[in-house]
């Protein structure tokens, strides 16, 4: 057997590596793309509105406060989430054990909260998704069937909700 000298490895290990000086014909514009690059873009506004009126409003607030985390804006995704869920929580709690299950207005009811949702979750992105659009003019919005799992878990959370006050009525 041949005796194997590993020095040039552990020599190899040792060596210092220095970064290439930056490019500084435009530091703000690189830092935006290297933050754009990083993350997904966020939805156009009209998306949440979309989702919370077919899969109901905490599916659109989930897809609002996805929208806001893409846009550098967690403190308003987390606001978005429970404010949702608290008043969707006191919309239910209500309209579940006070009105009859066989009355009519049920319906009603549900699609004007649903049409709420559509009109409320895109005013409340629109600002923001602004200001990304134009810190951002290159990029475009994620695509709008990407939300339907955030609508998704938003239509399970919800019917929990739901179910969860409606078992809460069994046991009164």
């Amino acid at each position: 057997m041949l005796p194997v000298d590993d020095t040039g490895i552990v020599r190899e290990s040792y060596r210092y590596h220095t970064a290439k000086p930056m490019q500084t014909t435009n530091i703000k514009s690189e830092a935006i793309d290297t933050v754009a690059a990083g993350s997904k873009p966020p939805w156009r506004p009209k998306v949440a509105g979309y989702i919370a009126l077919l899969l109901g409003p905490v599916a659109g607030a989930l897809v609002a406060a996805a929208s806001f985390r893409r846009m550098g804006q967690p403190r308003k995704a987390r606001q978005t989430l429970l404010y949702t869920l608290l008043l969707t929580a006191a919309f239910l709690i209500p309209f579940l054990l006070a009105i009859p299950a066989d009355a009519g207005v049920k319906k009603i009811i549900l699609l004007a909260v649903e049409g709420a949702g559509y009109s409320v979750f895109p005013s409340l992105v629109r600002e923001e998704y602004v200001k990304w659009r134009a810190a951002n003019p290159d990029t475009k919005p994620r695509n709008d069937y990407a939300s339907i799992g955030w609508g998704i878990a938003g239509l399970l959370t919800y019917l929990s909700m739901a179910v969860l006050i409606d078992v809460f009525r069994l046991f009164r």
